[in-house]
């Protein structure tokens, strides 16, 4: 759940229309429009992370307060509770397990937002919020999710998407050995095995 409290506004008189609002943006809240001629915001997308306008080169892009600020999160009592775990599970997920280190967001909305209709990463983003903070770890968890519901969403042209396994539970043992030899200071078993009996001990608990 996060609050969203201002909006894009655009001086189109400054706008190139070099798009690279667009390209950031994580909830393609942002676009050229269908003329061809400016750049539109869609406000009920945009999550308030001010990417936009910190991407701006010809500082055309100001944030501005809504009418009214907006909460946004997913209803999950529209939702089977046992549809939104079993979805976790496919994911690799529990429930509770806060996706997003940022906002702290659960694998649950994420679940939710899948089955509410999302179908892109950036669908996901802008019905629960995720990756308002740095956008990167959250987003191998969103690609999960996804693809757990059956779908492999495809590239968009103008976005900076990337899928990359960051989860430590991802990393082949192989490699771990590696790090572990090189970087011994990083104990990153230790976090690996915390995070699976976490994950583990939430699996349990959930039923």
């Amino acid at each position: 759940m996060i609050l969203r409290e201002y909006l894009p506004n655009i001086d189109q008189s400054r706008c190139r229309k070099c798009r690279q609002c667009e390209e950031i943006c994580p909830a393609a809240a942002i676009a050229l429009a269908r003329e061809g001629k400016r750049m539109a915001v869609d406000p009920e997308r945009c999550i308030d992370c001010q990417r936009c306008m910190d991407a701006c080169p010809e500082n055309a892009i100001t944030m501005v307060p809504r009418r009214a600020g907006r909460v946004l999160q997913v209803d999950l009592s529209r939702l089977d509770p046992e549809e939104v775990k079993r979805l976790c599970r496919r994911a690799g997920l529990a429930p509770g397990e806060a996706v997003c280190a940022c906002s702290f967001i659960t694998a649950r909305e994420l679940a939710g937002a899948v089955l509410l209709g999302a179908k892109t990463p950036e669908d996901v983003c802008a019905m629960t919020g995720v990756r308002r903070g740095c956008g990167i770890y959250c987003l191998v968890n969103v690609f999960k999710i996804l693809e757990a519901g059956g779908i492999t969403p495809e590239e968009r042209k103008k976005s900076r998407l990337y899928h990359l396994p960051l989860d430590p539970l991802d990393i082949p043992e192989e490699k771990l050995r590696k790090i572990e030899a090189e970087f011994p200071q990083f104990r990153l078993r230790e976090d690996v095995s915390l995070i699976g009996k976490f994950r583990g001990r939430e699996f349990r608990e959930e039923g």
